[in-house]
């Protein structure tokens, strides 16, 4: 029987796969994941599986005002401009560190938290994904804006199908 929704916990909507990068990794290689992975946003993990910070393409978007405008002028569904917007930070921020690009103050949340309070946090923080963590800091998964959608269908089609 699915919970219902405001009951739903964020371990019941989150992905436990994560696609994560290591602090010492080069923007190259964060990109090259990000475009492999086709995701936009990777958490950032020390050698303990810590969550040490969050690297998105609104840090790279963030670097400059051209590369800003940019991002706002194109299609961004468009996998080729992805992929030259990719190509063009690799080519002139690659060397970096994700070390100097990556946010550190994560914003983050419990597996045993509710996923309305998951959704609230997003909202609040204008912010589209939370590393879901343990007690010690250790990513253990991931939740974004479509695990909350898709936790709200699901309800949905539960509430229709018992009417019927």
């Amino acid at each position: 029987m699915p919970l219902r929704l405001f009951q739903r916990h964020v371990r019941d909507s989150m992905q436990s796969h994560v696609v994560t990068v290591n602090a010492q990794d080069t923007v190259h290689d964060a990109l090259e994941r990000m475009l492999e992975n086709k995701v936009s946003a990777l958490p950032v993990v020390d050698h303990r599986g810590q969550c040490v910070g969050i690297l998105s393409s609104r840090d790279f978007v963030d670097m400059t005002r051209e590369l800003d405008q940019d991002f706002h002028d194109a299609s961004h569904d468009s996998e080729i401009w992805w992929t030259g917007f990719i190509r063009n930070l690799s080519e002139n921020f690659g060397d970096q560190s994700v070390m100097d690009l990556m946010t550190e103050e994560v914003i983050a949340i419990g597996a045993d938290d509710l996923l309305v309070d998951a959704a609230r946090t997003m909202l609040a923080q204008r912010v589209h994904r939370l590393p879901v963590i343990d007690g010690q800091r250790r990513l253990v998964g991931i939740v974004s804006t479509t695990d909350v959608l898709r936790a709200l269908v699901e309800a949905a089609d539960h509430v229709q199908a018992t009417r019927v």
